[in-house]
């Protein structure tokens, strides 16, 4: 009954002084007088608060080059600070919103472009317990200003009607040629949208014997746009007369066939039209033992896109033609006739080996029926076509 009754009293004496303006003395004298009293243990009293914030609907918005913007909620009022950490490792912290409040928002500055950051939202409550929640998310890159740079254009595979158009890119990038019988053009090849660093366009509908301007074009990503700085030119090949005879004499038109690789490719002979081809027909004989590194030679130190090499075997056994040209260390395209369809049938072969030479139209220019001695005689022969 005595704590009641001093708290009533020191209660009714605080009003008055509230009354009077005589509150601040009063209050400390309460606040000396209520340290002193001993307080029962069956008085109830308020449990101090050791519950944290709880932090809910974090959220990354308004990304940008170096900011962004984090909001979230807690529960129950609280305090608003953000820790980033870069891919360094480096930490950093904004200045704590000391606003106790529920929803919390808070912009992040100074950050770099393209940039993967974790970061921790932390908020105090009155009490000082801690919240916390944790996330990533990448600031954007900077805007692409810059065109791709295109090198090594080049023209392969020039027929009568026909030529591919190839050229790399620096970066991934789109495909397109413009093209015609001036430097005006007039033509151009639909839009190659797969974005690649290689590129190959092949031109389709050509008139023979005719000289054809072209650009190539590429656009990235970004839309940056570039195209090859001077025109150039390439012609496509005579068309044969619908009268020339195919055959295997020296002027006459090669016959053309198809044949599987040693690798398992598929060969055909007319695809190689706007190149010189060599078609050497071979089979694992001394001739053609001595023969073959010197075509082999050929083959490494001419271009691909002015010469071909075809060596077609004649009737051996898989095994056996793989173990000549492990021996020999052959690179070039070995050919399989294991019927003798083109060597017997189409090029009637009765010695091996059998060199045809034929030029860019496909007209057989030499034959040879005997082995190669050195790489000055294949070459000799090549310079004269």
């Amino acid at each position: 009954m005595v704590a009641i009754v001093v708290i009533s009293g020191l209660g009714l004496l605080g009003f008055a002084a509230v009354i009077t303006g005589l509150a601040e003395p009063l209050i400390d004298s309460v606040r000396e007088i209520a340290a002193g009293i001993e307080w029962p243990q069956w008085l109830a009293t308020t449990p101090s608060d050791t519950t944290p914030p709880a932090i809910s609907n974090v959220e990354v918005l308004d990304i940008a080059l170096t900011s962004a913007i984090i909001t979230w909620e807690t529960d129950e009022p609280a305090a608003s600070q953000v820790m980033i950490c870069d891919p360094n490792g480096i930490f950093t912290w904004t200045e704590t919103d000391p606003t106790l409040a529920t929803s919390h928002s808070v912009r992040l500055s100074d950050l770099k472009p393209n940039t993967a950051y974790h970061y921790t939202v932390i908020s105090l409550d009155a009490a000082e317990n801690e919240g916390t929640g944790e996330g990533d998310f990448t600031t954007s890159a900077q805007a692409d200003t810059t065109p791709p740079v295109i090198s090594g254009v080049a023209v392969s595979d020039a027929g009568e009607s026909s030529a591919t158009i190839s050229w790399a890119t620096d970066e991934l990038a789109t495909s397109q040629v413009e093209y015609g019988t001036t430097d005006a053009y007039g033509s151009t090849t639909p839009l190659g949208e797969e974005l690649v660093t290689s590129h190959s366009v092949t031109l389709a509908g050509l008139e023979p014997d005719t000289t054809y301007h072209f650009i190539v074009k590429s656009k990235d990503a970004a839309g940056n746009e570039v195209t090859s700085e001077a025109p150039q030119t390439f012609a496509t090949l005579s068309a044969l007369p619908a009268d020339l005879e195919e055959g295997t004499k020296v002027g006459m038109r090669a016959p053309d066939f198809t044949l599987q690789t040693i690798d398992g490719e598929s060969i055909t002979l007319s695809d190689f039209r706007g190149k010189v081809v060599i078609l050497n027909f071979w089979a694992s004989n001394r001739q053609c033992s001595r023969e073959m590194p010197y075509i082999q030679q050929v083959y490494d130190k001419w271009p691909r896109e002015e010469l071909a090499i075809l060596a077609i075997n004649h009737k051996e056994m898989e095994k056996d033609v793989q173990k000549f040209i492990d021996e020999k260390q052959l690179t070039l395209p070995v050919l399989l006739d294991p019927t003798g369809e083109v060597a017997d049938d189409k090029y009637h072969i009765s010695l091996k080996p059998t060199t045809f030479f034929i030029d860019a139209q496909g007209i057989i220019r030499e034959k040879r029926e005997m082995p190669f001695n050195s790489l000055q005689q294949i070459e000799s022969v090549l310079e004269s076509l």
